[in-house]
């Protein structure tokens, strides 16, 4: 496990194989001492304000750029407004449009967008080129395309953080 140095109302990402979960970095620390992170998980179906290992669980998590013009504790309230309300859907209200939300950015999800787009590649790719294109092709193609795709489509690491 990584230790980053970060502050009250960073968005950190947490590496989890194909997919990535954002999250903000709460003004509240655990029992243990480390700061708590508020996110939107399909594990809860809601948001959270839950401990730093609860969330991270041990995987890669690093500090990403964002660049909201909100204040601190106005993230952290729209944030906190949302938790046991916010409905997980990996497609609609998934972590990085939670954190896009409560930040006040325009909500979006890169990773929802590359896989979409990517699985209809996949797809539309096989079905051209495949010289008896079946279904389970297609869908193979599509799967492939869009994995690969969401992998590529991380979010930028902020490289002017220290790890400590």
């Amino acid at each position: 496990m990584n230790n980053l140095e970060v502050q009250a109302g960073d968005v950190v990402v947490t590496q989890f194989g194909i997919y990535q979960h954002w999250s903000l970095v709460s003004d509240q620390l655990c029992a243990l001492g480390k700061n708590m992170l508020i996110s939107a998980t399909k594990r809860t179906g809601t948001v959270k304000e839950e401990s730093w290992d609860e969330v991270t669980q041990g995987k890669y998590t690093y500090l990403t750029v964002s660049n909201s013009e909100k204040s601190v504790s106005q993230i952290l309230s729209d944030a906190r407004s949302q938790i046991g309300k916010w409905i997980y859907s990996v497609t609609e209200n998934n972590c990085e449009h939670f954190v896009k939300w409560s930040s006040g950015l325009k909500v979006s999800s890169t990773q929802v967008v590359a896989g979409v787009s990517g699985a209809l590649i996949g797809g539309v790719a096989v079905a051209a080129l495949a010289e008896n294109p079946k279904a389970i092709k297609i869908l193979g193609g599509a799967a492939l395309i869009a994995g690969l795709v969401i992998m590529a489509s991380k979010a930028v690491e902020d490289k002017g953080v220290e790890v400590v």
